[in-house]
């Protein structure tokens, strides 16, 4: 693994194809080798490679610059109206390899916006890691929010099912506005959850900082065995509609909290969704507690209370649900609790607790978030 300045390097240096590469599914090129050898964890798609497959209407152009970073070359794609979903109109990055259940995958790609109408006038693309075929199965579902000036973006996350690589892929989802997106150098490695923001090889991993503050507040003490880890915020969240922001917010437990913004009121109330994975395995009949920190910013109620959703679900299609709820937060933050009962076994990592914040135009903050085991 090098550092940031190295990667960048040889970014610069490897050639972009004009046309599809013959790589798939055969070892990598010398060339490639190489390449890999500079990045951390393992390469699994061509970065030479900019003519991806496309579906839906939008259309694409070359573009060659010697000011595009990474090689001077792009792909500018015109979607010229909104779609009725993100993925009316997308693109496809083929990978290399199959993706196991429980890989750690991560796309890196340049980008930059010529034209959007959206309130802030940025790009949106939304990324996905997918198999292209029935029914496709995905994980880390994430919208990108993209400037004017090229940057580098990074989107990462553990493949929830395996995927054989004849169907792998990362879906650039891209008719969530009328807008023109230029997109370069594209880059997936599996193993690691950073590519240009990876610590050098040589570094030691930082010992965490000491704490008093126990990982369970006072008031969930002796609340049963904890299921999820609510220091990690590795949700998954989905935003058709609004945004989210993680923050720094010293007021609630783990000083941490993540802000949802539903503009509007969506299609659907998972239009602006956050999937929190149970890391532990369920058995049928397991009584389970559910304690989510919340309180409203804003919210276009009747009550000036933001209205959540919750589901105890599959983390894989089609999220066959175990517990529906919903919850009402005030402009404090509130500890609310919500029980279940595990419908049938599932294996670790394969359940997950989904919230729901789009069935009103609100904007809502969640702090720790915990699921117990009742004993």
């Amino acid at each position: 693994m090098r550092g940031r300045t190295s990667i960048t390097t040889a970014l610069a240096g490897l050639a972009l194809a004009a046309s599809p590469a013959t790589v798939w599914g055969q070892d990598l090129s010398p060339e490639l080798q190489a390449f890999d050898e500079q990045l951390p964890g393992s390469l699994i798609n061509d970065p030479t490679d900019l003519v991806w497959q496309t579906q839906g209407p939008l259309d694409v152009e070359g573009v060659q610059d010697e000011s595009i970073p990474g090689g001077g070359a792009a792909r500018r794609y015109e979607i010229s109206s909104k779609g009725a979903n993100p993925w009316s109109s997308q693109a496809y990055v083929p990978l290399l390899t199959d993706i196991a259940r429980g890989d750690v995958v991560t796309v890196g790609f340049y980008a930059r916006t010529v034209s959007a109408e959206t309130a802030d006038g940025k790009g949106m693309i939304g990324v996905r890691f997918q198999e292209n075929a029935a029914p496709y199965s995905g994980f880390a579902d994430t919208t990108v929010s993209v400037g004017s000036e090229w940057e580098w973006y990074e989107v990462s996350g553990t493949a929830t099912t395996g995927i054989k690589q004849e169907v792998a892929t990362v879906v650039l989802q891209m008719a969530g506005a009328k807008q023109t997106l230029e997109i370069g150098q594209t880059i997936v490695v599996k193993g690691v959850p950073s590519i240009l923001g990876a610590p050098a090889a040589e570094a030691p991993a930082a010992e965490p900082e000491p704490t008093e503050e126990p990982e369970i507040p006072e008031p969930l003490l002796g609340a049963g065995t904890l299921l999820n880890r609510p220091e990690m915020r590795n949700w998954q969240v989905t935003a058709t509609v609004g945004s989210y922001e993680d923050r720094d917010e010293p007021t609630i437990w783990l000083g941490r909290a993540t802000r949802f913004t539903a503009d509007a009121r969506g299609e659907n109330d998972w239009d602006l969704v956050a999937n929190i994975p149970i890391e532990q395995a369920l058995s049928e009949g397991d009584k389970l507690l559910v304690a989510i920190t919340a309180r409203t910013v804003s919210a276009q109620t009747p009550d000036g209370k933001a209205y959540v959703a919750l589901r105890l679900q599959d983390s894989a299609p089609p999220y066959e649900a175990f517990s529906q709820n919903a919850f009402k937060a005030g402009e404090n933050w509130q500890l609310i609790r919500a029980n279940a009962t595990a419908s049938r076994d599932f294996a670790a990592g394969t359940a997950q607790l989904s919230l729901h914040f789009a069935a009103e135009a609100q904007v809502v903050d969640i702090g720790p978030v915990y699921v117990f085991k009742v004993e």
